[in-house]
């Protein structure tokens, strides 16, 4: 079952089930893991497939572990002179499963800027989530996509700190050096502003940009993952995130979407949640540079937690 709303459309719901490709067909609905290497099209029928199976382990770390976990990765940082790596964990709470659906609802509601979406797989297991992260928009021949960094609650009224600001502008750089090497052509980028998504807001840049004869999983290859979600440099930020994260990250982080031969709506797999049988476990994550408070860090994960708790709380 995959149940989805892509910003300012209608809920589309679909009977069916994922199956792991080795490449892009000309149209679908796509999810792919944290490295992107992993991709799975939805495939409607009223059938069911079992040819492959996947993991249940779950790992959960408590605060301590977390903190020094932090501390072993800012070490690494100065060390090996990764400018930005992004630290995840998982927070599991109680939850009732016959009440996904409400969740999903509750989520389209108070995240209407979001591509929301929740999928039930036999093989991939429950998951939910309501990301405002494009990784990529495509209508014809026109891309867009952007640069989204920093979170605090759209009623915060201070200042964004140094940190976030250069936050920001890693994922920005590293985007537009990205979309110059695919040799994409009329490359526009935006001033950065304040994006609100919901009861959050991030620090936001704009990319459009013209695709001209750049295949859709070439982009999706140069794009992802970006620093937003795993770091820079990319590959080293992503060996130092598997060495140091207990969990398996799955689809969170990956991209999620739909596509066809003319346009593209593909969306980061943030804000999202593995449902399992009485419980569900809540996958959040922050940037960390050389300057980074591991205590404070925590506070922030937690904090982007809460948003999807108190949701979860009223269904």
């Amino acid at each position: 079952m995959l149940i989805y709303r892509a910003p300012g459309k209608d809920v589309i719901q679909k009977s069916g089930y994922f199956e792991k490709v080795s490449s892009l067909p000309s149209k679908g609905f796509v999810v792919s893991d944290f490295s992107g290497e992993t991709q799975y099209i939805f495939i409607e029928s009223e059938h069911r497939n079992t040819s492959y199976k996947k993991s249940n382990d779950i790992v959960v770390i408590e605060h301590e572990e977390y903190i020094r976990k932090a501390t072993i990765l800012i070490s690494t940082l100065k060390g090996i002179g990764i400018k930005k790596a992004v630290f995840s964990r998982i927070k599991k709470l109680d939850f009732d499963e016959s009440k996904s659906l409400n969740l999903f609802h509750a989520l389209e509601k108070a995240y209407p800027k979001a591509f929301v979406y929740l999928f039930k797989d036999e093989n991939l297991g429950t998951w939910i989530g309501a990301s405002p992260e494009i990784l990529l928009r495509k209508i014809n021949n026109n891309g867009f996509t952007i640069s989204l960094a920093g979170t605090k609650s759209a009623s915060d009224i201070s200042s964004w700190s140094d940190k976030e600001k250069i936050e920001q502008a890693y994922v920005s750089e590293f985007i537009e050096d990205e979309l110059t090497t695919l040799n994409l052509s009329n490359i526009e980028r935006s001033e950065t502003y304040e994006h609100t998504a919901g009861p959050v807001k991030h620090l936001r840049t704009d990319f459009n940009f013209s695709i001209g004869q750049v295949e859709l999983c070439d982009i999706l290859k140069g794009l992802h993952p970006t620093p937003a979600v795993c770091g820079l440099p990319q590959n080293l930020a992503e060996e130092l995130i598997n060495q140091i994260e207990s969990h398996n990250r799955e689809f969170y982080t990956g991209y999620i979407g739909e596509f066809d031969e003319n346009m593209a709506s593909i969306f980061v797999n943030l804000r999202c949640c593995q449902i399992t049988t009485g419980s569900i476990y809540l996958y959040v994550g922050g940037g960390y540079t050389v300057d980074s408070d591991p205590e404070l860090e925590w506070i922030e994960t937690e904090n982007k937690a809460q948003t999807i708790i108190e949701l979860i709380q009223k269904v």
